[in-house]
């Protein structure tokens, strides 16, 4: 049994996007065992603390004297790694981390990468390019791998790689949520580092597909449905796209209602992390 770790805060959809991360875990994820819920809570969450539990951040916090509420997802993912009573493996996801296929332990416990960044002619500018290029940078600088591990979708981890990973990197790790490390790229290059690993390529498996406000990811060829014209799409193209993909991720721009259709469609029955 494996346990599922979500890091969460209320979204803008009435946290509807939780709700259909877990009905498709609960449906796909074979050998699931407990959910914890570290940060806000669903209004709709079951009481029933055997099978979901909401743990809030100063909880744990209070150990590190971390200001609260803590938005860093490298300190967060750190938190939720010490929850007392989580398995010593757990699967690590957003409440936008959507399974469409079957997925047993072997298969989730190959880590997949997204890019190469060394193979990058331009870097691009943002608040979370900055901060994957700081990323990338530091660790290249410190004799680490420096692939891009920020996939959208869930990883198996231990607490022995958040904590290792967090110790070596302790220096380069902000409280501020868009400043210091990307978790996934440091804790996947630190194992890479000490226990070396054949990565799947995300995009090569074609099990992914991403929408997001300016882009779709893992359609192959891109763009290929009739009449798409880009990230806002009919829930006949989100079907079509969705066809034989495993993962399924998307953002605030693009959970629209041909998405929340479809998700409706596809997990029409109340999990029982629901009330």
């Amino acid at each position: 049994m494996i346990d599922i770790l979500v890091l969460f805060r209320h979204s803008q959809h009435a946290d509807e996007e939780l709700r259909y991360t877990l009905r498709s875990a609960e449906r796909f994820v074979e050998g699931m065992g407990k959910v914890w819920v570290l940060g806000d809570r669903p209004e709709w969450l079951a009481e029933d603390r055997s099978v979901v539990e909401q743990v809030e951040h100063q909880y744990l916090a209070r150990a590190f004297r971390f200001k609260l509420p803590v938005r860093n997802h490298y300190l967060l993912t750190l938190l939720g790694s010490l929850i007392p009573e989580m398995t010593n493996e757990f699967l690590w996801m957003a409440d936008d981390n959507v399974f469409l296929a079957p997925a047993n332990l072997e298969f989730l416990r190959q880590v997949r990468v997204f890019e190469d960044l060394s193979k990058l002619t331009t870097r691009g500018r943002g608040i979370w390019k900055d901060a994957l290029w700081r990323t990338y940078d530091t660790l290249c600088r410190l004799g680490y791998p420096a692939l891009n591990y920020e996939s959208h979708i869930p990883h198996v981890m231990t607490r022995k790689w958040v904590w290792e990973s967090y110790c070596a990197f302790e220096d380069f790790i902000s409280e501020d949520r868009h400043f210091g490390l990307l978790a996934l790229t440091s804790i996947f290059n630190y194992r890479m580092q000490h226990e070396p690993f054949e990565p799947t390529w995300l995009l090569k498996e074609g099990q992914f597909l991403g929408l997001y406000k300016h882009a779709v990811v893992g359609a192959t060829p891109p763009n290929s449905v009739a009449g798409m014209t880009g990230p806002v799409l009919l829930v006949e193209q989100v079907r079509q796209l969705t066809a034989g993909k495993t993962f399924f991720n998307f953002d605030d721009q693009s959970f629209t209602p041909a998405v929340r259709q479809f998700l409706h469609e596809t997990f029409p029955e109340k999990s029982r992390f629901e009330k």
